[in-house]
């Protein structure tokens, strides 16, 4: 059992020490493409823009409609950074749920981690498969997602492999926040076990030797409508203890009942009387 559980301690160390490694790499990655973003933002507000000479000769564009979209937005340089920081929130969420053994914060990674990992399957799909949503998309004056088209045309073949890798792992470090956060159900079941045992290895409130004769003779003469035919006694007090601590009261000498009547016997009883007391009336008479 010992090597059992020294066994399990060591795997939960690995995984949170490949987690940690992962949700790092991640996060970086999530601060470069924001960093990026910024820097494109930054080239795009600085960047002026003139016309041709042929564009300078031609009749001017006719006025936008009423459903026309607002040019000059850079969605590519949003979206590129919004995706970074979707990817650094996944990562610091697992940092945390690792770090501070926070099963909550490692089921928002999951979750987290899963949307990231649809978001890229349906960007890669999209890309590869078919070429319709190009032209569904507004124009990009920033000319930033015609660059990164053409470059990843031009080194499809790595960008392939890097993508594969970059989702197996993702795969990985969800498949590794599961069997972590199992692994914490585990250690907190196995302490409430322990502090149950620990609770049943405490010494009873009355000990069975000194109450065995008290328990044998409540037990030859017990008292009406507190027993049951099975030996068991039926008083509240031995119900609450049965069923809170599953104590069985007739083992102990204690009994509530037999106690009341003992009581009420003494106080029923008259006082006794000195001995000088009924000397003095006997000598009178």
């Amino acid at each position: 059992m010992a090597s059992r559980e020294r066994g399990r301690g060591y795997w939960v160390r690995l995984l949170r020490l490949l987690l940690r490694l992962i949700n790092t790499l991640l996060a970086l990655v999530g601060l470069a493409m924001i960093g990026y973003s910024v820097y494109m933002f930054i080239k795009f507000k600085h960047t002026e823009f003139h016309p041709s000479n042929e564009q300078l000769m031609a009749a001017p564009p006719p006025p936008p409609g009423p459903h026309s979209r607002k040019a000059g937005f850079p969605w590519f340089i949003v979206g590129f950074g919004g995706m970074g920081a979707l990817t650094f929130l996944t990562a610091w969420c697992g940092l945390l749920g690792v770090s501070y053994n926070n099963r909550s914060c490692l089921s928002i990674y999951s979750c987290l981690l899963g949307l990231l990992l649809l978001v890229q399957v349906t960007l890669a799909v999209a890309f590869f498969a078919d070429d319709s949503w190009k032209k569904k998309l507004p124009h990009d004056d920033t000319g930033q997602a015609a660059a990164m088209e053409k470059f990843i045309r031009r080194k499809l073949a790595v960008c392939k492999w890097v993508g594969l890798g970059a989702l197996a792992v993702q795969v990985v470090s969800m498949f590794l926040a599961f069997q972590l956060s199992s692994a914490q159900m585990h250690e907190l079941d196995a302490s409430s076990d322990d502090e149950e045992e620990v609770w049943g290895r405490r010494r009873p409130l009355m000990s069975q030797r000194t109450s065995s004769a008290a328990a044998e003779s409540s037990s030859q003469s017990p008292m009406p409508g507190t027993t049951s035919p099975g030996g068991r006694r039926e008083d509240p007090w031995s119900v609450r203890m049965r069923d809170k601590y599953g104590l069985d009261t007739a083992q102990f000498g204690y009994n509530p009942e037999s106690e009341a009547n003992t009581g009420r016997q003494v106080e029923a009883q008259p006082p006794a009387q000195p001995d000088e007391e009924r000397g003095s009336r006997c000598s009178i008479m």
